[in-house]
Order: structure tokens, then C-alpha cells, then sequence
């Protein structure tokens, strides 16, 4: 077991979405459209921003974010995965093939290396894609569709199909669905109920607990809960055991902790006074070149934030924290609480590993996990074995199932 090869690919039709959103910006005027943003950062369209949109390229930095939510194989040369491009979700397939070129009605080898090339099963505006799975016996995509309204419900997909079909309803978060090996047509997902205002707006969210769909029988049946933790990202194996990422439970109301709300309020002033700095800031720098005040600009946002399992997370705070248990370069991004669990049939819960982020396990047992930082193969009865080392590694999937880990 030892270094993986690690190859990036990136995705054509984020690309395109990233490019469209550019050249509308450009023909209709990105300094009306991205005013206060750029009174805000001083920003400007860098000359390598031009230069990219006249070679037909995406800019570097662009208004419309692109993100993989999702991955799951089909076969040794397919990937379907979730995509969110903006206001844009679908499911895509990437399909791995040989170049070929057609010289005299023969099919001629093109490139002895494999390619690949991006194929869109569905797309749509009206709600976003979350994690995917493929059942290979009935050709059925599973994955969670997330409303406008934060709700999330699962629903299923014949691979050949363009429509999505709802499998769980109500008010309520239903995500990461996965397939149970071996069983009848049968869906694993965590599922967490949503409290709301009178406007509408989601104010509380319940613990996430574990549930079971039987597609054939019509039902939904809890598999596994504790009011004290979100249990997710539930996965099974032929056998019954439950393996999951377990976490404290914090209520909605708790994660805006009432000291940041009053932080808040009391620096209001304070941000419309820098707002209106920034304002005059950037004319002067326009015009002359420097800026009003010869001192380092502070830095804005989240730096350190990620949205991990629903939840916000710094990252560079848990990395300083976590160096001293396990590799020193390649702490966990989460906290230790976040633990990775086996649960056998009738048994009680074993932690497998703290720190956990992500995992997956194959067919014949073995376990791939990862901290954020790093991917760890065990096989059944050894020890974890470091196999990558990374930045902000969200998901795992084990692609070949018939590859084990040596």
C-alpha cells in the first residue's frame, strides 16, 4: 500500500457556466453588475482575466462557483457524479475511452492513452443535487434533491432516464441516500426534521438519525438515533453493520452563539464607516494608484471556514489542534469528536477512528477513510495505512472494487 497517483480533472460544463456568466457579464457591463462588490475589494478584471475571455477560457476568478457534491462509479470506466454550477444542478457522467479516428471505415487507434469526456444525464434550476448512488442489478441512480426552501427529500433515477422520481416527502433534511449491497431495492440515508418560522425561514433543525427505505414495501424504518449526536452519511454492508459518522448535536439556535450576535450588532457602525472608506479607497486608487491609508488591508470572510456535513467548521483552528495526535502533517480538518463508526446487528457502537470527514468501504470489507488532510485504507483485521496526503478532502470513493489494497 503506499502513494496513490492523483489526477484533476475538471469539469467542461462548469466551465462553460463560468465562461457564460463572464461574456454576459463583459457585454453588459460588469462595472454596473459588480459595483458594490468591487467598491468592496477594490477589485478590478486583472489583465489576465482579458486575456483568458479572448482565448475563450474561464476567467480565474469567477462569480459562479462550481462544485462536485458527489461521486459514485458504474463500471471501470464511468463516474456519475453531482454537480452544482451557480444556480444549476444535475447529475453528469464522466466515461473513460479510447481515442479513436476513422480512416477508411476502420476505427484506428488515435492516442494509446485513455480520455475521457463528460456526458450530462440532467440538469435543472429549480433545485440542487447532493451525493449519488448507482445500484448496479436495477440501473438506479439514488441522490438528494434540495429545494429552494433548505429542505432536502431523496429520489431515485433510472440511468437511462432524465426525471427524478421523490422517494421520502415531508418537511424534513434528507441526504446522503446509499444503496444496501446484496438486499431488495433498499436505501440507507441520513434524515434530520426542520423547524420553521412564520415566514417560512428553517430556524431549527433536529439531530440526524438513520433510516432505512424499502422501495419495494413503500416504508421508511429508523435504524439508528441518539438525541445527543447527528448520526450521517450511513452506509451497509450485505451483513447488516451499520458504518457511520457520528458527531455531537448542536442545535441551529446554538451554532450562532449569542456573544457573535452581539459582536455583530455592536460593530455595525464600525463595518458602514469601512464600507464607505472602501468606497472613496477605490476611486483613489483608481485615479492615482494608491490607496488612502499605506497599510495592509485586513483580511475579510471566512478564510479559515468550510461547510463540512452541513455545518461550519475552522479548519485552520482544528488542523493546529489536532497536529499532536496521529501524522503531524496531515492533521484532521474536523474535530476529534467527529468519529467514524462500526455498528454490528444488535450491538452496541464501536468508534473506529476519530477525526473523520469522509469514507467508504468495498465490497470485500476494506474500509477507505479520510481526516480532511489524508486518505487511510484498512483492510479487514489490519491496521490503517496513510495512502495520500491532500488539502480539504471531502469525500472518498472507492472506485475499483475488485482492486484490493496491497
Amino acid at each position: 500500500m503506499g502513494q496513490a497517483n492523483v489526477q484533476t480533472i475538471i469539469s467542461e460544463f462548469g466551465q462553460a457556466v463560468q465562461q457564460r456568466e463572464f461574456q454576459t457579464q463583459q457585454r453588459n457591463g460588469w462595472k454596473q453588475k459588480s459595483m458594490t462588490a468591487n467598491l468592496m475589494s477594490g477589485g478590478m478584471p486583472t489583465d489576465g482575466d482579458r486575456h483568458r475571455a479572448a482565448r475563450g477560457e474561464a476567467p480565474s476568478s469567477s462569480n459562479v462557483s462550481v462544485a462536485v457534491q458527489g461521486v459514485c462509479p458504474t463500471s471501470a470506466d464511468r463516474l456519475l457524479y453531482t454537480l452544482e454550477a451557480g444556480e444549476v444542478g444535475g447529475i453528469f457522467a464522466l466515461e473513460r475511452f479510447a481515442g479513436t479516428i476513422d480512416v477508411l471505415g476502420k476505427a484506428t487507434p488515435l492516442d494509446t492513452r485513455p480520455k475521457t469526456r463528460e456526458k450530462r444525464l440532467f440538469h435543472s434550476a429549480d433545485f440542487k443535487v447532493d451525493r449519488v448512488d448507482f445500484h448496479p442489478e436495477y440501473q438506479l441512480i439514488a441522490c438528494a434533491a434540495i429545494a429552494k426552501d433548505g429542505s432536502a427529500n431523496i429520489a431515485t433515477m433510472p440511468v437511462n432516464s432524465v426525471h427524478l422520481v421523490q422517494a421520502t416527502e415531508g418537511d424534513s433534511i434528507d441526504l446522503a441516500p446509499k444503496w444496501i449491497p446484496g438486499f431488495r431495492k433498499a436505501i440507507v440515508f441520513q434524515s434530520s426534521g426542520i423547524g420553521r418560522d412564520e415566514a417560512g425561514y428553517i430556524v431549527e433543525q433536529r439531530h440526524s438519525t438513520i433510516e432505512q427505505l424499502d422501495l419495494d414495501r413503500q416504508e421508511v424504518v429508523t435504524l439508528a438515533s441518539d438525541p445527543k449526536y447527528d448520526l450521517l452519511s450511513p452506509q451497509m454492508t450485505a451483513d447488516g453493520t451499520l458504518y457511520y459518522i457520528r458527531r455531537p448535536y448542536v442545535p441551529l439556535r446554538q451554532r450562532a452563539r449569542f456573544s457573535q450576535v452581539l459582536k455583530d450588532t455592536l460593530l455595525i457602525p464600525a463595518r458602514l464607516v469601512t464600507a464607505v472608506f472602501e468606497w472613496l479607497n477605490f476611486f483613489t486608487r483608481r485615479h492615482t494608484g494608491k490607496s488612502l491609508l499605506a497599510i495592509p488591508q485586513p483580511r475579510r470572510g471566512r478564510a479559515n471556514q468550510m461547510l463540512l456535513l452541513g455545518r461550519w467548521v475552522d479548519t485552520a483552528a482544528q488542523i493546529e489542534r489536532n497536529r499532536r495526535f496521529g501524522d503531524a502533517d496531515s492533521p484532521a480538518i474536523v474535530p476529534r469528536s467527529w468519529e467514524l463508526v462500526e455498528q454490528f446487528p444488535h450491538r452496541e457502537p464501536k468508534v473506529l477512528d476519530r477525526g473523520v470527514l469522509a469514507f467508504d468501504i468495498g465490497a470485500d470489507g476494506q474500509i477507505v477513510y479520510s481526516n480532511g488532510s489524508a486518505v487511510y485504507g484498512v483492510l479487514p483485521g489490519g491496521v490503517a495505512q496513510r495512502l495520500i496526503v491532500d488539502n480539504s478532502i471531502e469525500q472518498v470513493v472507492i472506485l475499483d472494487l475488485d482492486n484490493h489494497l496491497n
